[in-house]
């Protein structure tokens, strides 16, 4: 493949306790999914979902304990326990909670009977906003996506109601 069918979605530089730089970079090929690449050697991920790309990759160095982590588009860095972009703390990314999962089912499900196809193809769009922002432990965030999903819902279907003269 061409190097320039390779995206690098995010690079960072990490100096182990010997004061060697490592350099670890997250890449996406267009149809063979993420690529971590720690200084020459490349290691092909496999998400850990099969709706949202999910990756927690383990990278080991004197004194550098590091999490390489994917979620959906965004990835990041935590080094010893901290995140290198906000300084938060790391947590180990975890399975998807059922809530969410019946939240997805019933956008999805709910969009088919309110609105057809159109409105089913933006509940599985909100599906991964709920997914995401579930696994970032933002409930605000998929409350509200699921409150607007519900208007465009109710939208759709006050417009099919009128367009059939009820």
């Amino acid at each position: 493949m061409r190097e320039k069918e390779k995206i690098i979605m995010s690079a960072w530089t990490v100096t182990d306790s010997n004061g060697m730089t490592h350099n670890i970079e997250c890449k996406v090929k267009a149809f063979s999914g993420p690529q971590i690449q720690v200084d020459t050697n490349t290691y092909r991920v496999k998400s850990s979902n099969w709706f949202v790309n999910l990756i927690d990759y383990t990278v080991d160095f004197p004194g550098a304990n590091c999490h390489v982590v994917m979620i959906g588009k965004n990835a990041r860095l935590a080094v010893n326990g901290t995140y290198q972009d906000d300084g938060s703390a790391y947590e180990p990314v975890t399975s998807i909670p059922a809530w969410l999962w019946v939240l997805v089912a019933i956008s999805v499900i709910g969009g088919w009977f309110f609105g057809g196809i159109l409105c089913c193809a933006i509940g599985a769009a909100f599906g991964t906003l709920y997914i995401t922002a579930g696994l970032q432990k933002n409930n605000k965030k998929v409350i509200g996506a699921f409150i607007g999903f519900l208007v465009i819902a109710a939208l759709f279907f006050g417009l099919q109601l009128m367009l059939m003269g009820m």
